[in-house]
């Protein structure tokens, strides 16, 4: 059996590779070994965290039990998290011990991880054969180069100017894929949301810092037209998608949108238009999905209202009104992609599988985007309850969707209209 060696780092992030503790996992938060087909080579992108006021806990072979570990080589030493690239989800939470008091950590997705045979492992699977978003794919000055002549084309919309920032300093590859003309671009314009989700990235209060700057302004219908335009009739396969991770709630601003999408689908047909949505106001889904728009992905991190509410915190909506939402878009023929938060413990718990698969059935989804949830998993799993999870792995988890619903289409990615 494949049991890779405990990693851990420094108060500067160097990391050790440790020379007899194997590295141990957490399913939720439970100590763990992983099984060999769990683990895979760390992909090129994989990123390494230290986690503050933390301490590593390694399984030692010979006593055959977990211990924690403070000092390595004579220095304070803290656990060890990956972070990994887009189309592969985690199958582990990474296994550590906290001090008292800490600090919540920021909104990443944390990753199980360990060493081998001179590479680092990580407990992960590939869930979409797609390798968009692969960081070869993306020269930073490339990207600068090209943002800089379209904004020297295009001086006054203030939206090539926010999506510049994101693309540069965010790292925001949907903004990058806008400037390299390919693929999907993001629309934002909401500076408002009716959710406050606990992991919302672009807005958090307290101490937890957000991941990006929500957009500040409101887009005249003019500049989105303008960015949506270019993009549809310039890009290879273009999607161009409303809802970004630096923005509120798009549905807040659906005059704006359906207008601009009225505007674009008069003078090119060509591309897909996107809305990722909480799917909070089925009129308003309604009313752009008439206008033009292509698809739909709805963001969920649980098909039970008792745990979406948990997460979402909607304001002046129910988990009913997303249902709804989902039906109306249907019946128009709209494409329904569902944008499942996983998080190992939880999502693939017995109860979350039956539910989930029930609500498939139900609502006549098209596709899941598996998407790792980016938040500390000591603090979801307080806000949720570890109660009785009975998790019984992610990879059973998509095993069992697969099995139910052959036809229905997996991956991580939003889809060209061409490949619905």
């Amino acid at each position: 059996m494949l049991m890779p060696y405990l990693l851990v780092a420094d108060s500067k992030g160097k990391i050790y590779s440790h020379p007899y503790l194997r590295a141990g996992f957490a399913l939720p938060d439970k100590p763990c070994l992983p099984k060999e087909d769990e683990l895979i080579l760390a992909p090129k992108g994989t990123t390494f965290f230290y986690l503050p006021d933390s301490f590593p806990v390694g399984f030692d072979p010979k006593l055959k039990k977990f211990e924690r570990l403070e000092v390595f080589e004579g220095k304070r030493v803290y656990a060890v998290s990956a972070f990994l690239p887009p189309s592969y989800l985690r199958l582990y939470n990474p296994l550590a011990e906290f001090e008292k008091k800490r600090q919540r950590l920021p909104l990443w997705a944390y990753t199980a991880c360990g060493f081998y045979a001179g590479k680092f492992r990580v407990a992960a699977k590939k869930v979409d054969k797609r390798i968009r978003q692969a960081p070869g794919f993306y020269s930073k000055a490339l990207v600068k180069k090209s943002a800089e002549n379209l904004l020297g084309e295009y001086p006054k919309n203030r939206l090539y100017r926010h999506l510049f920032n994101c693309a540069l300093n965010y790292n925001c590859l949907a903004a990058k894929n806008l400037f390299l003309r390919r693929w999907e671009a993001p629309l934002p314009v909401a500076r408002f949301c009716n959710a406050a989700c606990i992991g919302c990235l672009s807005y958090q209060q307290g101490k937890c810092a957000s991941s990006h700057q929500r957009i500040s302004f409101k887009p005249k219908v003019s500049e989105v037209t303008e960015v949506m335009f270019n993009h549809l009739r310039w890009a290879k396969e273009p999607i161009v998608s409303f809802g970004q991770g630096c923005e509120g709630e798009p549905l807040l601003e659906e005059d704006l949108i359906t207008e601009a999408i009225r505007r674009v689908r008069k003078k090119v047909s060509r591309g897909t238009i996107n809305l990722n949505t909480n799917a909070s106001r089925p009129q308003a889904i309604e009313k752009i999905a008439k206008a033009g728009a292509d698809s739909f992905r709805v963001s969920l991190n649980s098909p039970q209202e008792k745990f979406y509410n948990i997460y979402f915190k909607p304001k002046n909506y129910t988990f009913s009104d997303v249902i709804k939402s989902i039906e109306v878009a249907k019946n128009l023929g709209k494409f329904i992609s569902l944008n499942l938060f996983v998080f190992p413990g939880f999502t693939d718990s017995e109860l979350q599988i039956k539910k989930l698969l029930g609500f498939l059935k139900k609502n006549r989804i098209d596709m899941i985007q598996w998407r790792n949830l980016n938040i500390d998993p000591a603090y979801y799993l307080e806000k949720i309850g570890k109660g009785k999870l009975m998790p019984v792995g992610i990879k059973k988890l998509l095993d069992e969707v697969n099995f139910n619903f052959p036809k229905l289409k997996t991956g991580y990615f939003n889809l060209p209209k061409e490949k619905f």
